[in-house]
């Protein structure tokens, strides 16, 4: 029974309510506010504040996501474009953030999960939020349904993002810790960067290509993804069967890992 970690916001749920609420909110603007550029600011905002929590937790204090997104929310919207300002009152900034507490699944997420309980895979979460956060979101859509009990992991508990090796190494303690058993690691993400801090500390990765599209290897000393999949059925398709070749080489676990394992 092999073990898989999802990433949960913007991998196994989607960021659609929060463009729409962008353009919700933006509609009124001196420009139209329309879908499409609603997504391609929510992603030039995200993706920079992003970069800014991982910086801050591995340069500093650690700060959660959402509240690093909240106050980079304004600076985003000034940087956005040079065709045209947009600015936005705490009403507005609050309304776009309580949208986070909306967030759906993925249409396919469901379908991919029943398929890994037909397998009998022992699922886990993988997320950036806080703990009160993450279980709220998890029961709110049913999928607290397919992680058993307490199977995640939340960069707010251990006040570290990814992609420290600690989170990585933190969740595969727990598990081999809660199972007595130690078995295949499979961590499924859309963000390149994840998948190359869990393959550091052997993890098999299995890599969305819907957002970042192209997995540039050629940053990472441990180079691509296992898996590549252009939707969560095709990930999930592809490792059942990727497991079940049994042509993997076992990999050597990194000192981090071995060093965690042993601590169990």
């Amino acid at each position: 029974m092999p073990f898989v970690a999802f990433d949960l916001y913007g991998t196994l749920c989607t960021f659609e309510k929060i463009i729409d609420k962008i353009e919700e909110t933006f509609s009124q603007q001196a420009f139209e506010m329309t879908p499409r550029l609603a997504r391609q600011f929510f992603t030039f905002w995200y993706n920079v504040a992003l970069r800014d929590y991982i910086a801050t937790s591995q340069a500093g204090r650690y700060c959660p996501l959402l509240k690093v997104l909240k106050v980079t929310l304004t600076r985003a919207l000034l940087c956005f474009s040079d065709d045209y300002e947009i600015t936005a009152t705490d009403v507005q900034i609050e309304a776009i953030m309580t949208a986070f507490d909306t967030i759906e699944p993925d249409t396919e997420a469901l379908k991919a999960l029943d398929m890994l309980v037909l397998e009998k895979w022992d699922i886990w979460v993988l997320s950036v939020g806080g703990p009160v956060d993450t279980t709220a979101l998890l029961r709110r859509t049913g999928l607290d349904a397919y992680t058993s009990s307490n199977n995640t992991l939340c960069c707010d508990d251990l006040r570290l993002s990814k992609p420290h090796p600690k989170v990585y190494s933190e969740l595969m303690r727990m598990a081999v810790h809660k199972t007595q058993r130690i078995e295949n690691f499979y961590m499924v993400g859309s963000y390149a960067f994840d998948l190359a801090g869990a393959k550091n500390v052997s993890f098999r990765t299995v890599f969305l290509n819907t957002s970042e599209k192209v997995y540039s290897a050629q940053m990472y000393d441990t180079g691509g993804p296992d898996i590549t999949g252009t939707s969560l059925v095709e990930c999930v398709t592809k490792m059942i069967q990727f497991e079940k070749t049994g042509h993997f080489i076992q990999p050597i676990l990194t000192r981090d890992a071995a060093i965690t394992i042993e601590n169990v």
